[in-house]
This record gives structure tokens, sequence and C-alpha cells, in this order.
């Protein structure tokens, strides 16, 4: 499935928040850490293997060309055993927010926000109708839910909703246009009762 584009808000709103930032951020570098590996350190520890296994073949057959034979299969052995394992072919991009219990479970506001878009949430919300994804990413500042509740209350607002054509970019947008004026209005009278998503625990620590 071909990766979305980040939805932009119409006055560029973003979230802030420093311990998910700095959770996302660590998540991403994690994942780029592991992806860029090449493993030169597996392969100096197996360099110093089959120098002690020269060594004790040497000893053992008081032969040079048995011990270079048997290191030489095993060395070749070892390196595409490395090779294979060392890098990951791709990195999966979805589970880079595990930690965090997915892209989904992230606040409503991550929707339109770039390092988490990155993480892992393009792939997330592949298969959400463009007009609903745009709808959403302007309801998201005010949604008090996840970016999955956000996801599943526009799409029941698009049932609702009389789609009409959907021929050009022009009638996208206009019909997100549509799902915001209906939405808005219940998200506004929602969120004065609903209770506040609770803080990630600061890095660290655990929750219970």
């Amino acid at each position: 499935m071909a990766q979305r584009t980040l939805p932009v808000r119409d006055d560029r709103w973003q979230p802030t928040d420093r311990i998910y930032e700095g959770l996302i951020a660590r998540a991403v570098d994690h994942s780029e850490d592991y992806e860029a590996r090449d493993g030169t350190a597996e392969m100096m520890a197996g360099a110093f293997l089959l120098a002690v296994l020269f060594i004790i073949v040497m000893k053992g057959a008081d032969s040079v060309a048995v011990a270079l034979a048997v290191t030489g299969l095993f060395g070749g052995l070892g390196f595409l055993y490395m090779v294979n394992a060392a890098r990951p072919a791709k990195g999966d991009r979805s589970q880079t927010l595990s930690e965090l219990g997915g892209p989904g479970l992230l606040p409503a506001g991550y929707l339109v926000h770039p390092k988490a878009w990155s993480a892992g949430l393009s792939d997330h919300v592949g298969a959400v109708p463009e007009s609903q994804l745009l709808a959403a990413a302007e309801l998201c500042n005010i949604f008090p839910g996840t970016v999955d509740d956000l996801l599943r209350f526009v799409g029941n607002v698009a049932i609702h909703v009389p789609a009409g054509r959907n021929t050009s970019a022009e009638d996208v947008r206009r019909r997100a246009r549509e799902l915001v004026r209906v939405g808005k209005p219940i998200v506004v009278d929602y969120a004065k009762s609903a209770p506040k998503l609770p803080s990630p625990p600061p890095e660290g620590k655990k929750s219970k």
C-alpha cells in the first residue's frame, strides 16, 4: 500500500508535548539505529573466533592445510549468516511506536505530527478515505481521544453525510469540509465532559 501524505491543517497547527516528543523521537532513533547496523562488530568477533579455531585445528591435526580448510569452511558459513542477520532487509515502521501502544493510540493531535507520521502513522491510516483523513486533521486539535478514536468518529459521521461525487480533488476537500461542519459541534459538546487522555510515564519509568 502506498505511503500517505501528511495532512496539513489550514492553520498549520501541530501538537507540542515534551514527553510525547521525547518518546517518539527516541523510538524513531532506535529504529533508525537498528536499520543502520552494518555488521562490523559481528565480523570482528567472527574473525577472532576463526583465528582461535585455526590455532586449535592446526595443533590437533598438525597440518596448516587442514587448519586453513576447516577455518575457511566455517568462515564462509559464518559470513553468509552475518550478511543475512546483521542488517534487516527493511525496517518495520509499524512497530516503531509499539512502546506507546502503536500509532493509533497516540493522542488525536498527533495525526498531523511529522515525526509520528514517519514513524508508522502514514501506513496506519493507509485505508482511510482522503476526505475523512482531511476532516480528521481539522478536528484533531479539539478531539479528546486517540488517533483511532478520531478516525472512527469521522467514519461514523461520514456514514450519515451523503457522499455526492468524488471525482476531483476539490470534491474531496468539499466533502471534508462538510464532515467537519457536521462533526465539530458534536466534538465540542463531547469535549466538555470527556476525561483527558492519561499522560505517558516519564522516560525511564513504566506504567503499572
